[in-house]
Formats: structure tokens, sequence, C-alpha cells
């Protein structure tokens, strides 16, 4: 039975998985002891849960939300084949569950507007070839949909919603975890994947740790397609503007749904710059903050498109950045160790930030079967990891959306090369440290929301 179950193709494979979590397990409570706890319930948080669960490890995930599955966050996730070879290493029923809610990506357009409107180039190349350069075929989908495949491997009962993290201490053998709500656990080790806010990387952080931003904002949100034809099936459209750093993206994320980007220099944001000096910019659906897109876009018609089928409250804005690299990964003797956008925050240019965190979820939970939930484990992840996720974070803010590109020979020439070296290297990632046993379908499902305990 097992030996006809891994011959039948993906997508059966997928509806298979589909309706084997079509039942649900009640929560338990809080546990005083766990091997590892995970601080965030993101991508990261149950990417990095599943992993370790997969191999045997106690861990379990503690979110600060009240809720886990929270709906639409106006994101769309672009899964390159280092993200299909990472989730296959975080457990093996993944890639299945991502191709089945997501798009697989067959054709990228790209186009060149001069600043006036007017269209200078337009090329569109094809996309089935990834599989054959890569190894994996490249998988568009929302953020809530790779949120909602990642809930139903992880079994609800080892998640825990309303738990913000507050602290850690050393104690004997392993760290004391407190919660903002006054609860606390005892672990071997406390993994930080909190995100680019977090609490944990406190504990490890040290020097100037501020954020960086890079003077880009993004503006972005998940509709229909039919209300936003921008793009065939498959497809991802992308569009330089002639002013630097301000583009356009959208691109069909799998169910019907267009995920849609569009990113301004701060020069090019009067509004934008006074609600961020008021510290009012940022979130869903601020009041006016459109204002300065329709300004800048004018003479741009998909961009207002995008405006014009998407309701202000379903808009999210943010100042793009990211965070000086720390000078160690972990803290309080190698108990605490952070991933993710804990770690390495990145500017969302390549789509790499969910990649190389789902990158980290197995290679940690690799480390921790093979070392324990130990110093050791941690120490070895960092050692790994650091130099790889240094030249992806360096790589995303230098590569900026709608960066300029150089127009005379040979510097035209020297950037392609670059960047065709860089993104082989970014998507050419491959899980090594060990592999493991393959099931066809998910043993566990997701309801709904994890109540708080």
């Amino acid at each position: 039975m097992m030996l006809a179950l891994q011959r039948l193709p993906d997508m059966m494979l997928a509806l298979l998985y589909i309706a084997a979590t079509a039942h649900a397990l009640a929560p338990t409570a809080v546990p005083t002891r766990v091997d590892v706890a995970i601080a965030g319930g993101g991508l990261g948080g149950l990417a990095a849960c599943a992993a370790m669960r997969a191999r045997g490890i106690d861990a379990h995930c503690f979110e600060a939300a009240g809720e886990l599955l929270r709906g639409s966050t106006g994101t769309g996730i672009m899964i390159s084949a280092n993200g299909m070879s990472a989730l296959g290493a975080v457990d093996r029923r993944l890639p299945a569950a991502m191709r089945a809610r997501g798009v697989r990506i067959t054709s990228q357009k790209i186009t060149k507007y001069g600043a006036d409107g007017a269209e200078e180039k337009s090329v569109s190349m094809d996309a089935t070839t990834f599989k054959d350069t890569f190894g994996h075929d490249q998988y568009n989908i929302a953020w809530s949909s790779a949120h909602e495949a990642l809930a139903d491997v992880v079994p609800p009962e080892v998640v825990h919603c309303g738990r913000a993290v507050a602290g850690a201490t050393a104690a004997e053998g392993g760290v004391d975890v407190a919660f903002v709500d006054g609860s606390s656990v005892r672990a071997k080790l406390l993994v930080g994947a909190d995100g680019i806010g977090s609490k944990v990387r406190s504990l490890v952080a040290t020097g100037d740790d501020a954020p960086r931003y890079s003077g880009q904002l993004l503006w972005n949100a998940i509709v229909d397609s039919a209300a936003l034809p921008l793009h065939g099936p498959g497809e991802v459209s992308f569009a330089t503007t002639g002013v630097d750093g301000r583009a356009i993206l959208a691109f069909d994320a799998g169910g019907g749904k267009t995920s849609w980007y569009l990113t301004l220099p701060a020069t090019e944001a009067p509004r934008s710059a006074a609600a961020i000096a008021d510290g009012s910019f940022g979130g869903f659906g601020r009041p006016g903050s459109t204002a300065d897109l329709e300004a800048s876009f004018a003479r741009f018609p998909d961009a207002l498109a995008c405006l014009a089928a998407t309701p202000p409250a379903e808009i999210f804005e943010r100042r793009l950045g990211d965070r000086p690299p720390l000078g160690s990964w972990t803290g309080l003797d190698g108990r605490v160790v952070v991933i993710g956008d804990a770690a390495h925050p990145m500017v969302p240019s390549q789509g790499q930030g969910t990649m190389v965190t789902w990158e980290d979820a197995a290679d940690l939970a690799a480390l921790v079967a093979a070392e324990g939930a130990s110093p050791a484990a941690t120490k070895a992840f960092a050692a790994r990891r650091g130099k790889r996720c240094d030249m992806v974070q360096k790589y995303s803010a230098a590569s900026y959306m709608g960066k300029t590109s150089p127009t005379r020979q040979p510097r035209k020439i020297f950037r392609m090369l670059g960047n065709f070296r860089r993104i082989k290297q970014m998507y050419s990632w491959k899980h090594t440290l060990d592999e493991l046993p393959g099931e066809p379908f998910a043993r566990w499902a997701w309801s709904g929301p994890v109540v708080r305990d």
C-alpha cells in the first residue's frame, strides 16, 4: 500500500493529504516542561515545530496572538526551488500541500516604462525551465494558505496561543521562558521565530540593533484575479517605471487570487513620510494611505487598477528594511537561538525571507535531532547558517524592487551575470544534514483557531 501511494502523482497525493486532515484534535494545557519552546506561530515557527516533531523532538509553539489562523495578511509568497527543498526536509507532506493550495508559475513578464508612462520594452520569459535549472518548479501561494498548510502538519495540542514571550532566564539544563500573561515553561532550548520585532532577539543581540530602513515604502494586497486581470494564469508580471525604487508587481497566487505590490521611494511619498514622522504609518487601512500612490502612479494604469480593485482597509503598508547582522545567533550559553526574521530580516525584493526561514527550520531540526536539544546543536546551526543568510540579506537589500539598471555596456552585462550568479546560489540550496522518512498524507488536522489555554 505504501509503495502504491508513493507512486501516485503529486496532485493525487495532495488530494489525499487534504482529505486526511478533515478531523480535529482538541488542544491541551500548556506543559510545564518541553524539549524545545518555539516563540512564534508564523511560517517559521510552525515549520520549526513541524520539522522537530517529524524527528521525534518534543517541540511546542507559543504564539502571541489569540488565534493562530488569522486570515489574509495581504501577502503572497513565491516558493522558489530552495524553499520547496526546505519544505521537503521539514515534512515530506508539505511540498504537495503547497502545490495543491498554490499555482505553478509558467511565465514571467518584465516591462520597462519611462517616467512618463510610455512602454519602452517588454519581455516574457518561460518559467517552466526552473525545474530543469534549479530542481523544482516555482509555486506561488497566499501567505494565509501556506500558513494553513503548515498548521495541518503540526498537532494542535502543541500550539499555544495568547502566549507572548516576556523574557527568559537560565535554568538548570535549559531556560525558563516567561510569558506576558504570567505563565511560564521550562525548555532545554528556546527558539525565537517571532519576526522582525523579535523579543527573543533581544536576548542574543548586542550593540546597536535598531532596524535599518532602506528609504523604500511598500503597499500590498491580495484580491480576486477576476477583479484585477493584470496577469495570465501562472504568470508573474513586474514593471519598472522610470523612477528608482518605484515598481509594480502582480502575480497569480493560486485559488483565483492575485497578489499585488507597489513600491515608492519615500522621496516620492510626502504624505506617507509625514505619517512615518507622526507614527501613524504602517499596517492595514490607514486613512489616506493611497494618496501618494495615486499621485506618483497617475500615468500607470496597472498601478491604478490595483488600487481600484482593493478596498482601502485591505491594503497593507510598511517601510522596507532589515536589521544589522547579529554577532551571535545564540544566547544564555547556547540555550536560546533565533531563526528567520528574528535572526536575519530581509528586504523582500527577492522573495527569500520565507525561503531561508524554512531552510533554517530544516537545518536546526536536523542538528537538534543529531546533537540533542543542547548548546552544541544551536552553535553548530549558527555556524552553518550565518554566511549564507548574510549573503541573501545583503543581495536582497542591494537589489531592491524597481532599482534602475545600467544602460551601458559592459556594466549592464556585469550586472546581469552577477544577478544570475546570486540567484543560482539562492535557488540551488539543498538540505543535506539528514533525510526524513516519508508519509503520503497528514495524521493531524487543523479545524480552526487554537484558543487561549
